[in-house]
């Protein structure tokens, strides 16, 4: 389908609700995701084996998971609209998220041949309160993808006898050997499970492609820090991912945005 169509036809995608349990030792974290008229998503997070711990003072980190999360599935259609019923944004907040879609998927926009898209930020008259985190530890939450950028970060930790707690999402072998390797006896493990109904879509030619992991990350580590007690998120990127790769409608596309400094520091700015 094409993206004029796509967009008459979609033109509101809400991010309805969000809603978060205790399921035996894990969190289960559910989105509540529409397109109007007739699409609905429900992707479920779930972080294994949490402490006990009062799930009201993680709820505004949830709400903001649940911002990163939408993008996979308003990209399906671009909806022109975006309305946040599951609670509030401010100005700067909303230039962030606009700001993050426009560079964030730029790889997308350019392999869909489509305009950039700024889609409009309606928000919600909920109030969120700032939730300060006064009982952290020192400890350091390393991500663990499996690859060498992972395992430069844990080697790293090792010689400066810093002490951290491996976090993955979706395991693959390679990150349970790296973990295993760098003697993380207990890792954090968490199962992200996307709602079959967006991949029907994709194959019935609804719009599909990049969208950016390393800001999808940047938020779960957050969550998972705070849940798990760690002060700090300590990880390796490339230097070359604050290098665009190619020129697209007069703006530089850069397919790791979400791992650039750039990224670092609007995400660092937004979480004060």
């Amino acid at each position: 389908m094409d993206l004029k169509n796509l967009q008459k036809k979609y033109p509101r995608f809400i991010y309805e609700s969000y809603s978060c349990r205790i399921s035996g030792k894990d969190l289960k974290i559910s989105f509540n995701f529409r397109v109007e008229p007739g699409l609905s998503f429900n992707p479920v997070i779930i972080i294994q084996d949490i402490p006990k711990l009062s799930l009201a003072k993680f709820d505004n980190l949830i709400f903001n998971l649940g911002l990163i999360e939408m993008i996979s599935y308003w990209k399906a259609t671009c909806s022109p609209t975006i309305e946040i019923k599951a609670g509030s944004l401010n100005k700067e907040q909303i230039n962030f998220w606009q700001g993050l879609i426009l560079k964030g998927m730029g790889q997308f926009f350019f392999e869909n041949k489509i305009p950039f898209q700024k889609p409009k930020l309606i928000t919600g008259k909920t109030r969120l309160l700032k939730i300060i985190f006064n009982n952290l530890g020192r400890g350091i939450l390393v991500p663990v993808g499996g690859g060498k950028d992972s395992a430069v970060t844990l080697e790293l930790m090792k010689k400066a006898g810093k002490g951290v707690q491996c976090f993955s999402l979706n395991p693959t072998g390679a990150a349970l050997k790296t973990m295993k390797v760098a003697g993380c006896k207990k890792p954090i493990i968490v199962r992200r499970k996307i709602d079959k109904k967006l991949l029907e879509l994709n194959r019935r030619g609804f719009l599909n492609g990049h969208t950016p992991f390393s800001a999808y990350l940047a938020f779960l580590s957050l969550l998972a820090a705070a849940i798990f007690g760690q002060k700090y998120v300590a990880l390796s990127n490339e230097r070359s991912s604050n290098e665009g790769n190619v020129k697209y409608l007069g703006r530089t596309i850069n397919h790791q945005w979400s791992k650039s400094f750039e990224f670092e520091q609007k995400f660092r700015n937004y979480c004060k």
